[in-house]
């Protein structure tokens, strides 16, 4: 039992060390930001605000990722199958986040053609 377990904590580091890989050269070059319109009343306070609504998107997406890490090595140290069950919750919940948190941008653009 302990060998599937290792073989697949093996293979999930391998799968996410690919992932991480194929992603560089997509995440060294940033996300789209494109420059505020100076043409519209009040851009640099929404786009400040936007750059705040980006910024705790992002911060929540990790503090959710951090806390369902602690959570499931807690649950599994003590056996805890509620801590572990509650911390896989977390990290997918913090993972969902860091997803639309990125997406954001592509999908109002998305949205805003479609109309």
């Amino acid at each position: 039992m302990a060998n599937r377990v290792r073989r697949a904590v093996a293979a999930t580091v391998v799968a996410a060390a690919a992932v991480v890989v194929a992603a560089a050269p997509v995440a060294a070059q940033g996300p789209p930001d494109p420059a505020p319109d100076a043409g519209i009343p009040g851009s640099g306070l929404i786009t400040e605000l936007l750059g705040w609504l980006k910024f705790g998107a992002l911060a929540s997406a990790v503090a959710g990722l951090l806390i369902g890490g602690i959570a499931t090595g807690f649950g599994y140290s003590s056996s805890h199958y509620g801590s572990s069950s509650a911390g896989r919750n977390w990290l997918l919940g913090g993972l969902a986040a860091a997803v639309i948190a990125g997406l954001a941008h592509t999908i109002a653009i998305a949205l805003y053609r479609a109309t």
